[in-house]
């Protein structure tokens, strides 16, 4: 095990050195020295530059804006679309309070590789089983550098057995770089990272080649000892690099939904680690969820909130003929409704019906969803007819598309 550990370790410091002197050769650049081993140096160098916003709850961004190298990854390794957004969503939420918007700026990640992220989502592996592999096996499971975070098989061949007692629990990580500007308020320096771990709440497997597919359900709480680990070793192995031992470094666990489910998936536990800090002292749990509105499950939410939407929908039945039922996504926070998407279908009929609709609704959001952000989106199939907004401040705005 000692061995395996001292091997992933070189090889993620290679990595992370590799990132830190392609900035080394940028700055040689700026400052007019020569480079005779780079022949890839742009005809024209951009100045960096940071977008202003008037809006103190989103992050302000660097232009030119330089996307992450493993940003391809995303869309293959989640599940769903739902849990892509809820996931980089949750992760600028996390952000906020470590660094705050007023002082930081937003950067794709840029420290890790996709051959770096591509590795920590593979398993791990013994000396044993290293030693048992052709190179064309090591090569193809990337057993050299050995980074796998996911748990070893050690062995194990039975599918059944891998499903229960190794699987596969970490699906994606995302990196957020978060600058700070210079005295000078020219330069921009790397002031801290936010690291989110998406996990699997269930695994698929197959007992034989090109036979039906089995799922086995996670354990929420299992799956969240398994990714507060993971975050243990990342943060281990990026402290390894000098270059980052003074950064602070926030760490969040995302627990997805399954691939058939409509809601998202949750954080359940952050963590901030200071600069200079070599272990994660303590992670604090987070209580969010989101929830299909009108719900059927009791415990989900409260009473109240259920027959207040209960009450919307009704309300909008019997006024409009054309209208069926709307669909709501309730994002709850310590078991308050913080947030509000409601999608309401419409069988187009006459402009004068949308314009009609679209007022009735506006009262019922003043009237209902108090202390709620809200956003109803009024449409069909193909085509959006408006949009009603509504802040925690009870500001509410009205766009009826043309």
């Amino acid at each position: 095990m000692m061995k395996k550990h001292i091997v992933s370790l070189l090889f993620l410091m290679l990595l992370l050195a590799a990132c830190g002197s392609e900035e080394t050769v940028q700055q040689n650049q700026d400052q007019g020295e020569p480079d005779s081993e780079v022949g890839t140096v742009p005809v024209e160098e951009q100045e960096e530059m940071v977008t202003s916003s008037d809006e103190a709850e989103h992050y302000r961004t660097v232009i030119p804006y330089e996307l992450s190298p493993s940003r391809g990854l995303t869309s293959s390794n989640m599940v769903s679309n739902y849990n892509i957004e809820a996931f980089e969503k949750g992760l600028f939420e996390l952000s906020k309070g470590p660094f705050s918007p007023d002082e930081y700026v937003f950067r794709e990640g840029q420290v890790f590789t996709e051959e770096m992220i591509r590795g920590y989502l593979g398993r791990s592996y013994t000396m044993e089983e290293i030693e048992a592999m052709s190179e064309e096996e090591k090569a193809q499971n990337n057993a050299f550098s050995n980074l796998g975070l996911n748990p070893s098989v050690e062995g194990e061949t039975d599918p059944e057995v891998i499903a229960q007692e190794a699987p596969l629990y970490l699906s994606h990580i995302l990196e957020q770089n978060y600058m700070v500007q210079a005295e000078d308020e020219e330069a921009l320096e790397f002031g801290g990272m936010t690291i989110g771990l998406a996990m699997n709440s269930e695994y698929q497997y197959q007992k034989e080649q090109y036979g039906p597919t089995f799922t086995r359900e996670l354990d929420t709480e299992k799956v969240r000892q398994e990714g507060e680990q993971m975050a243990e070793e990342i943060l281990e192995r990026i402290r390894a690099n000098e270059d980052y031992k003074d950064m602070k470094i926030v760490f969040g666990i995302f627990i997805q939904s399954t691939d058939t489910a409509i809601t998202p998936g949750n954080f359940v536990s952050t963590a901030v680690v200071e600069g200079g800090e070599d272990q994660i002292s303590n992670f604090q749990q987070v209580n969010e969820n989101y929830v299909l509105l009108p719900s059927s499950d009791a415990s989900a939410i409260s009473e109240e909130i259920n027959s207040e939407y209960q009450n919307f929908n009704r309300k909008l039945e019997s006024y409009f003929d054309s209208f069926t039922t709307s669909i709501g996504h309730g994002y709850f926070v310590d078991g308050a409704l913080e947030r509000l998407t409601i999608e309401i279908p419409l069988e187009y009929s006459s402009r004068g019906e949308v314009i009609g609709l679209t007022q009735y609704v506006r009262s019922l959001v003043a009237e209902h969803f108090r202390n709620t952000e809200v956003e109803v989106s009024i449409e069909d199939k193909n085509q959006s007819y408006a949009l009603i907004t509504k802040d925690k401040e009870e500001n509410i705005s009205v766009h009826i598309y043309e």
